[in-house]
Protein backbone atom coordinates (compact mmCIF):
# COMPACT_ATOMS: atom_id res chain seq x y z
CA UNK A 1 0.00 0.00 0.00
CA UNK A 2 1.53 3.30 -1.04
CA UNK A 3 1.24 6.68 0.71
CA UNK A 4 -1.68 7.84 -1.45
CA UNK A 5 -3.69 4.74 -0.58
CA UNK A 6 -2.93 5.18 3.11
CA UNK A 7 -4.11 8.79 2.99
CA UNK A 8 -7.33 7.78 1.21
CA UNK A 9 -8.12 5.19 3.84
CA UNK A 10 -7.25 7.79 6.48
CA UNK A 11 -9.80 10.08 4.85
CA UNK A 12 -12.40 7.30 5.05
CA UNK A 13 -11.68 6.71 8.75
CA UNK A 14 -11.87 10.44 9.43
CA UNK A 15 -15.27 10.57 7.73
CA UNK A 16 -16.62 7.76 9.91
CA UNK A 17 -15.23 9.34 13.08
CA UNK A 18 -16.71 12.72 12.17
CA UNK A 19 -20.07 11.08 11.47
CA UNK A 20 -20.20 9.48 14.92
CA UNK A 21 -19.34 12.80 16.57
CA UNK A 22 -22.00 14.55 14.46
CA UNK A 23 -24.68 12.07 15.54
CA UNK A 24 -23.70 12.60 19.17
CA UNK A 25 -23.62 16.40 18.92
CA UNK A 26 -26.75 16.84 16.79
CA UNK A 27 -29.01 14.72 18.99
CA UNK A 28 -29.95 12.29 16.22
CA UNK A 29 -28.27 9.57 18.24
CA UNK A 30 -31.15 9.74 20.75
CA UNK A 31 -33.40 8.05 18.20
CA UNK A 32 -31.18 4.98 17.90
CA UNK A 33 -29.39 4.44 21.19
CA UNK A 34 -30.24 4.62 24.89
CA UNK A 35 -28.59 7.62 26.60
CA UNK A 36 -26.41 5.38 28.77
CA UNK A 37 -24.36 4.54 25.67
CA UNK A 38 -24.10 7.97 24.05
CA UNK A 39 -20.68 8.84 25.48
CA UNK A 40 -19.21 5.59 24.14
CA UNK A 41 -20.17 6.69 20.63
CA UNK A 42 -18.52 10.08 21.15
CA UNK A 43 -15.27 8.57 22.45
CA UNK A 44 -15.27 6.00 19.64
CA UNK A 45 -15.75 8.75 17.05
CA UNK A 46 -12.87 10.77 18.50
CA UNK A 47 -10.60 7.72 18.45
CA UNK A 48 -11.42 6.86 14.82
CA UNK A 49 -10.96 10.51 13.80
CA UNK A 50 -7.52 10.66 15.43
CA UNK A 51 -6.51 7.44 13.67
CA UNK A 52 -7.70 8.79 10.32
CA UNK A 53 -5.93 12.14 10.70
CA UNK A 54 -2.71 10.36 11.69
CA UNK A 55 -2.90 8.18 8.59
CA UNK A 56 -3.35 11.30 6.42
CA UNK A 57 -0.46 13.21 8.02
CA UNK A 58 1.98 10.34 8.45
CA UNK A 59 1.29 7.57 5.92
CA UNK A 60 3.45 4.46 6.19
CA UNK A 61 4.25 3.12 2.75
CA UNK A 62 4.32 -0.66 2.49
CA UNK A 63 7.16 -1.90 0.30
CA UNK A 64 6.12 -4.19 -2.49
CA UNK A 65 7.39 -7.74 -2.32
CA UNK A 66 7.96 -7.49 -6.06
CA UNK A 67 10.56 -4.72 -5.92
CA UNK A 68 13.52 -7.06 -6.10
CA UNK A 69 11.85 -9.09 -8.80
CA UNK A 70 11.27 -6.09 -11.05
CA UNK A 71 14.90 -5.10 -10.74
CA UNK A 72 15.98 -8.62 -11.44
CA UNK A 73 13.63 -8.90 -14.40
CA UNK A 74 14.91 -5.64 -15.84
CA UNK A 75 18.46 -6.95 -15.55
CA UNK A 76 17.40 -10.18 -17.21
CA UNK A 77 15.89 -8.34 -20.19
CA UNK A 78 18.91 -6.11 -20.43
CA UNK A 79 21.05 -9.21 -20.77
CA UNK A 80 18.96 -10.75 -23.56
CA UNK A 81 21.25 -9.41 -26.26
CA UNK A 82 24.28 -11.45 -27.20
CA UNK A 83 27.33 -10.84 -24.98
CA UNK A 84 29.25 -13.49 -26.76
CA UNK A 85 28.74 -16.04 -24.03
CA UNK A 86 28.71 -19.65 -25.04
CA UNK A 87 25.57 -21.72 -25.09
CA UNK A 88 26.29 -23.45 -21.81
CA UNK A 89 26.53 -20.13 -19.96
CA UNK A 90 23.34 -18.84 -21.58
CA UNK A 91 21.46 -21.92 -20.54
CA UNK A 92 22.64 -21.61 -16.98
CA UNK A 93 21.82 -17.89 -16.86
CA UNK A 94 18.29 -18.31 -18.23
CA UNK A 95 17.51 -21.23 -15.99
CA UNK A 96 18.54 -19.30 -12.89
CA UNK A 97 16.41 -16.26 -13.71
CA UNK A 98 13.30 -18.21 -14.66
CA UNK A 99 13.40 -20.19 -11.45
CA UNK A 100 13.75 -17.07 -9.28
CA UNK A 101 10.95 -15.26 -11.11
CA UNK A 102 8.52 -18.14 -10.59
CA UNK A 103 9.19 -18.18 -6.83
CA UNK A 104 8.43 -14.49 -6.31
CA UNK A 105 5.77 -13.72 -8.89
CA UNK A 106 2.92 -15.47 -7.09
CA UNK A 107 3.25 -12.91 -4.31
CA UNK A 108 3.37 -10.04 -6.77
CA UNK A 109 0.36 -11.06 -8.86
CA UNK A 110 -1.68 -11.66 -5.72
CA UNK A 111 -0.88 -8.18 -4.41
CA UNK A 112 -1.64 -6.44 -7.69
CA UNK A 113 -4.97 -8.24 -8.20
CA UNK A 114 -6.27 -7.89 -4.63
CA UNK A 115 -9.27 -5.55 -4.01
CA UNK A 116 -10.69 -2.76 -6.10
CA UNK A 117 -8.72 0.21 -4.78
CA UNK A 118 -9.23 2.67 -1.92
CA UNK A 119 -10.96 5.34 -4.02
CA UNK A 120 -13.73 2.93 -5.04
CA UNK A 121 -14.03 1.81 -1.43
CA UNK A 122 -14.50 5.39 -0.28
CA UNK A 123 -17.12 6.12 -2.95
CA UNK A 124 -19.05 2.93 -2.17
CA UNK A 125 -19.11 3.96 1.49
CA UNK A 126 -19.52 7.72 1.51
CA UNK A 127 -22.17 8.08 -1.20
CA UNK A 128 -24.77 5.67 0.32
CA UNK A 129 -23.96 7.04 3.78
CA UNK A 130 -24.57 10.63 2.67
CA UNK A 131 -27.86 9.69 1.02
CA UNK A 132 -29.01 7.85 4.15
CA UNK A 133 -28.09 10.78 6.42
CA UNK A 134 -30.01 13.28 4.31
CA UNK A 135 -33.18 11.28 3.66
CA UNK A 136 -33.65 9.16 6.80
CA UNK A 137 -36.43 10.55 9.03
CA UNK A 138 -35.04 9.01 12.24
CA UNK A 139 -38.36 7.43 13.17
CA UNK A 140 -40.35 4.26 12.58
CA UNK A 141 -43.25 4.21 10.17
CA UNK A 142 -46.62 3.00 11.41
CA UNK A 143 -45.81 -0.39 9.90
CA UNK A 144 -42.53 -0.46 11.79
CA UNK A 145 -44.27 0.53 15.02
CA UNK A 146 -46.77 -2.30 14.49
CA UNK A 147 -43.95 -4.81 14.14
CA UNK A 148 -42.44 -3.52 17.40
CA UNK A 149 -45.64 -4.20 19.37
CA UNK A 150 -47.77 -1.04 19.09
CA UNK A 151 -51.02 -3.02 18.78
CA UNK A 152 -50.10 -6.04 20.90
CA UNK A 153 -51.90 -6.83 24.16
CA UNK A 154 -49.90 -6.56 27.42
CA UNK A 155 -47.92 -9.60 28.49
CA UNK A 156 -49.69 -11.03 31.53
CA UNK A 157 -46.42 -11.99 33.28
CA UNK A 158 -44.74 -8.57 33.26
CA UNK A 159 -46.40 -7.36 36.45
CA UNK A 160 -45.78 -10.54 38.42
CA UNK A 161 -42.83 -9.07 40.36
CA UNK A 162 -44.50 -5.75 41.28
CA UNK A 163 -45.03 -5.49 45.05
CA UNK A 164 -48.61 -5.01 46.31
CA UNK A 165 -49.95 -1.46 46.53
CA UNK A 166 -53.24 0.33 46.98
CA UNK A 167 -54.95 3.44 45.59
CA UNK A 168 -53.83 5.21 48.78
CA UNK A 169 -50.22 4.51 47.74
CA UNK A 170 -50.93 6.15 44.38
CA UNK A 171 -52.32 9.18 46.18
CA UNK A 172 -49.09 9.51 48.15
CA UNK A 173 -46.57 8.85 45.39
CA UNK A 174 -48.00 10.04 42.07
CA UNK A 175 -48.35 13.79 41.40
CA UNK A 176 -51.52 15.28 39.90
CA UNK A 177 -52.07 17.83 37.15
CA UNK A 178 -54.28 20.91 37.40
CA UNK A 179 -57.36 18.79 36.62
CA UNK A 180 -56.71 16.47 39.56
CA UNK A 181 -55.56 13.62 37.26
CA UNK A 182 -52.67 11.41 38.29
CA UNK A 183 -49.61 11.89 36.06
CA UNK A 184 -49.27 8.17 35.55
CA UNK A 185 -46.50 6.60 33.53
CA UNK A 186 -47.95 5.03 30.42
CA UNK A 187 -46.06 1.78 31.01
CA UNK A 188 -47.81 1.37 34.39
CA UNK A 189 -51.25 1.81 32.84
CA UNK A 190 -50.32 -0.56 30.01
CA UNK A 191 -49.19 -3.46 32.20
CA UNK A 192 -51.99 -2.99 34.71
CA UNK A 193 -54.14 -5.04 32.36
CA UNK A 194 -52.00 -8.05 33.19
CA UNK A 195 -53.08 -8.31 36.83
CA UNK A 196 -56.66 -8.43 38.10
CA UNK A 197 -55.88 -6.78 41.45
CA UNK A 198 -54.03 -3.91 39.80
CA UNK A 199 -56.89 -3.51 37.32
CA UNK A 200 -59.25 -3.00 40.25
CA UNK A 201 -56.96 -0.28 41.66
CA UNK A 202 -56.56 1.57 38.36
CA UNK A 203 -60.05 1.07 36.96
CA UNK A 204 -61.91 4.39 36.96
CA UNK A 205 -58.81 6.33 38.03
CA UNK A 206 -58.44 9.86 36.57
CA UNK A 207 -55.02 9.86 34.91
CA UNK A 208 -52.88 11.83 32.48
CA UNK A 209 -50.74 9.85 30.05
CA UNK A 210 -47.89 11.28 27.99
CA UNK A 211 -46.73 9.92 24.65
CA UNK A 212 -46.93 10.07 20.89
CA UNK A 213 -50.11 9.65 18.84
CA UNK A 214 -50.71 6.89 16.28
CA UNK A 215 -53.87 5.75 14.47
CA UNK A 216 -55.99 3.05 16.14
CA UNK A 217 -56.45 -0.16 14.17
CA UNK A 218 -58.22 -2.28 16.78
CA UNK A 219 -61.91 -2.06 17.77
CA UNK A 220 -62.33 1.29 16.05
CA UNK A 221 -65.40 0.80 13.87
CA UNK A 222 -66.83 4.17 14.93
CA UNK A 223 -63.57 5.98 14.08
CA UNK A 224 -63.44 7.85 17.40
CA UNK A 225 -60.26 6.23 18.68
CA UNK A 226 -56.53 6.81 18.40
CA UNK A 227 -53.58 5.30 20.22
CA UNK A 228 -51.00 6.86 22.51
CA UNK A 229 -47.64 5.09 22.74
CA UNK A 230 -44.13 5.22 24.05
CA UNK A 231 -41.03 3.24 23.22
CA UNK A 232 -38.84 1.18 25.51
CA UNK A 233 -35.18 0.84 24.59
CA UNK A 234 -32.72 -1.14 26.69
CA UNK A 235 -29.68 -0.65 24.47
CA UNK A 236 -30.34 0.29 20.85
CA UNK A 237 -33.04 0.49 18.20
CA UNK A 238 -32.77 -3.23 17.44
CA UNK A 239 -34.26 -4.14 20.86
CA UNK A 240 -36.91 -1.40 20.71
CA UNK A 241 -40.35 -2.29 22.08
CA UNK A 242 -43.42 -0.10 21.59
CA UNK A 243 -46.33 -0.06 24.06
CA UNK A 244 -49.62 1.66 23.30
CA UNK A 245 -53.01 2.37 24.87
CA UNK A 246 -56.23 3.11 23.04
CA UNK A 247 -57.76 6.59 23.43
CA UNK A 248 -61.50 7.03 23.06
CA UNK A 249 -62.50 10.59 22.12
CA UNK A 250 -65.94 12.04 22.89
CA UNK A 251 -67.64 13.99 20.12
CA UNK A 252 -66.80 17.39 21.63
CA UNK A 253 -63.04 16.72 21.79
CA UNK A 254 -61.00 16.99 18.61
CA UNK A 255 -58.71 14.08 17.85
CA UNK A 256 -54.98 14.67 17.77
CA UNK A 257 -52.80 14.52 14.69
CA UNK A 258 -50.73 11.42 14.02
CA UNK A 259 -47.18 11.90 15.30
CA UNK A 260 -48.05 14.60 17.86
CA UNK A 261 -46.42 14.40 21.28
CA UNK A 262 -49.26 14.96 23.77
CA UNK A 263 -50.54 14.71 27.30
CA UNK A 264 -53.94 13.02 27.31
CA UNK A 265 -56.16 13.26 30.39
CA UNK A 266 -59.22 11.19 31.19
CA UNK A 267 -60.55 8.13 32.97
CA UNK A 268 -58.56 4.89 32.78
CA UNK A 269 -60.74 1.83 32.18
CA UNK A 270 -60.30 -1.70 30.83
CA UNK A 271 -62.05 -3.63 28.09
CA UNK A 272 -61.88 -7.18 26.76
CA UNK A 273 -61.04 -7.70 23.09
CA UNK A 274 -60.87 -11.25 21.71
CA UNK A 275 -60.65 -12.60 25.25
CA UNK A 276 -57.77 -10.33 26.27
CA UNK A 277 -58.04 -7.48 28.79
CA UNK A 278 -56.52 -4.23 27.51
CA UNK A 279 -56.42 -0.68 28.93
CA UNK A 280 -58.55 2.15 27.49
CA UNK A 281 -58.38 5.85 28.30
CA UNK A 282 -61.69 7.68 27.93
CA UNK A 283 -60.37 11.10 26.99
CA UNK A 284 -61.35 14.31 28.78
CA UNK A 285 -58.90 16.42 26.79
CA UNK A 286 -55.59 16.33 24.96
CA UNK A 287 -52.86 18.98 24.98
CA UNK A 288 -49.77 19.23 22.84
CA UNK A 289 -46.62 18.76 24.92
CA UNK A 290 -42.95 19.42 24.42
CA UNK A 291 -41.16 16.31 23.25
CA UNK A 292 -38.60 15.18 25.85
CA UNK A 293 -34.87 14.91 25.32
CA UNK A 294 -35.38 11.21 24.65
CA UNK A 295 -38.79 9.68 24.16
CA UNK A 296 -37.52 6.25 25.17
CA UNK A 297 -38.27 4.89 28.61
CA UNK A 298 -34.86 4.28 30.12
CA UNK A 299 -33.83 1.18 32.01
CA UNK A 300 -35.25 1.19 35.51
Amino acid sequence: MNAVHTRLFGLLASSWGSLLIYFYQSGRLHKYLAPDFHHLIMFGGIGILILGVYSIINPQEKKSSCGHEHQHEAHHHACDHDHGHDHSHDHHHDHHHDHHHDDDCSDCSHEHEEGHGPLITILLTIIPLSIAMNFTEDKLSNTGLSKKGLYEAPNLTNFASIPPFTRADIEKRVPKNEHGEFELRLINAYYAAGDREIQDIYDGLPVELEGRIAPEKINNESGNRMRIFRSIMTCCASDLQVIGISLEFPEDVAKSEEGDWVKAGGILTFETINGTVVPLLKVRGVNLAEEPYSEFLLRQ
